[in-house]
């Protein structure tokens, strides 16, 4: 018997120890192999082009750009590929943006591992798979991150998650353990939040994360 065909991926997500436990756990299954890692938005087409992958797994928030817009991106050049968004954000609208964006794929990142393999192996055949999840037990908070006027002021979903934890009360340190970054990079996040927003105060900042439902 011929052995099985080998699906070729592409890792695209800004979370080093994420990016390299996930290379790790695909590479330990015989029909899947991580041809390549990249941790930048604007690192992606070179590495398509460089490593040509059959399926790319793409994170919402990377540097520098939104990985829903990166996959649609990806899929006019490299039409034969295949796109998956793994992200932490259980929002309908996105997952709606991901499914208008022509990707094949939108799966949290707290999905177990047989249902992650799953879904890659399904979408690998030609399948799509959006998770049921993300509609049964959507988060009621921040449903503003896929509004229009995220994007009309330039805000990135990494900077509203910082302003709904913000308004919580969180400090620098706090919000550094709840997202998993480093306490500068939340200090830039905030100053470009600040410098997006035209916004100097905290006071100011609440009171915007208020208005917006965020």
């Amino acid at each position: 018997m011929a052995p099985p065909s080998v699906t070729q991926i592409l890792l695209v997500d800004d979370h080093r120890l994420f990016n390299d436990g996930l290379k790790s756990l695909l590479n330990s299954q015989p029909d899947l192999l991580v041809c390549g890692q990249v941790f930048k938005g604007n690192d992606a087409l070179p590495a398509i082009q460089r490593t040509n992958p059959g399926l790319v797994l793409l994170d919402i928030n990377l540097p520098g750009c939104n990985g829903i817009d990166l996959g649609k991106t990806i899929l006019h050049h490299y039409p034969t590929t295949r796109a998956v968004m793994l992200t932490m954000y259980n929002q309908p609208k996105l997952q709606e943006e991901a499914r208008r964006a022509g990707l094949h794929g939108y799966l949290l990142k707290d999905a177990t591992t047989p249902i992650l393999l799953r879904v890659i192996r399904s979408v690998a055949v030609g399948q799509v798979c959006f998770d049921p999840a993300v509609t049964e037990r959507a988060d009621t908070a921040g449903q503003s991150f896929g509004d229009d006027f995220a994007r009309r002021l330039n805000l990135s979903f990494r900077e509203v998650e910082i302003i709904a934890l913000i308004r919580q009360g969180l400090t620098n340190e706090q919000l550094a353990n709840q997202i998993h970054l480093s306490v500068e990079t939340v200090k830039t996040h905030r100053k470009n939040i600040h410098f997006k927003l035209g916004i100097n105060k905290i006071t100011d900042l609440v009171r915007f994360a208020i208005e917006n439902n965020i």
